[in-house]
């Protein structure tokens, strides 16, 4: 069994970045995660994420909806359990516990800030990709 993986559980869908206007930048994104990871810092999870494509040659009509589960493999941030990065808790000797969450790969740092700006538990910080740390405060900018 030295190759075998963990199972780590149920996936789901979220709302990366909404596709609002015209031209090639209107898509709506996706990033599928586990479905704890989202659920634990409040993310609405879509049941039956569609995309508008325009159809084949072949095609009837101008668009065809498509089912989409979201980018998988791209980048990952980690972003600390909310609860766990109080001073309190680290005078009690509690370990931050950081969570993976998955990010399209062309993702900026903005992008990433509006997405965990619409978690129900909002994140006090993240770490990019590249191992920066940024804060989410208001009062930071």
């Amino acid at each position: 069994m030295a190759g075998a993986t963990k199972k780590r559980g149920p996936r789901a869908t979220v709302l990366f970045k909404s596709g609002q206007g015209q031209g090639a930048g209107a898509k709506s994104q996706y990033v599928f995660m586990l479905r704890s990871v989202a659920e634990r810092l409040g993310f609405k999870i879509e049941p039956n994420a569609q995309i508008t494509r325009k159809a084949g040659k072949g095609g009837k009509g101008k668009t065809v909806k498509v089912s989409v589960r979201g980018s998988m493999g791209a980048k990952h941030i980690k972003v600390p359990l909310p609860g766990t990065t109080s001073n309190t808790a680290a005078k009690k000797g509690v370990s931050v516990k950081m969570l993976s969450v998955p990010v399209p790969s062309g993702a900026n740092i903005e992008d990433i800030k509006k997405f965990l700006g619409k978690a129900g538990k909002k994140p006090t910080s993240f770490v990019s990709p590249d191992g920066r740390t940024y804060s989410l405060d208001k009062a930071a900018k």
